[in-house]
């Protein structure tokens, strides 16, 4: 029987860290594949967004508090943040989408035009905040 401080402490940043870099690394090959990874996506986004709202809550040591609660909160807002990717309230799927459509169209590489008008977007946003 292993004993339970034996098992190692991962925390949910490290595990949204991981599904990041599983679906960055995939390279979609149809429009549906696309679809499915910028939802993936959106749904790490709002996993990590309704777990910055949660950790703003003050907790009351009456109620709140313990491994269960945490592991059953972790596991509510994956669920939710999953949810609230279906249903496109915010856009960021479909704008992802849209975005790795135009580079597969174009073979899936961004050309040295691209990248400098990007970096002068950039230089202009910056310089206009100033």
């Amino acid at each position: 029987m292993s004993d339970i401080g034996s098992i190692p402490k991962v925390s949910v940043n490290d595990l949204n860290a991981q599904r990041f870099t599983e679906v960055k690394e995939k390279v979609p090959q149809d429009t549906e594949e696309v679809k499915k990874l910028s939802k993936e996506f959106e749904s790490i986004f709002m996993e990590i967004v309704l777990k910055s709202m949660r950790e703003t809550v003050d907790k009351s040591s009456l109620t709140d508090g313990g491994n269960g609660e945490q592991i059953f909160q972790s596991m509510l807002d994956t669920e939710y943040a999953k949810n609230l990717a279906n249903q496109d309230m915010t856009g960021l799927s479909s704008s992802i989408e849209g975005h790795l459509t135009r580079l597969m169209e174009g073979g899936g590489k961004i050309n040295e035009v691209q990248k400098a008008a990007g970096r002068a977007q950039y230089k202009q946003q910056m310089n206009e905040e100033r």
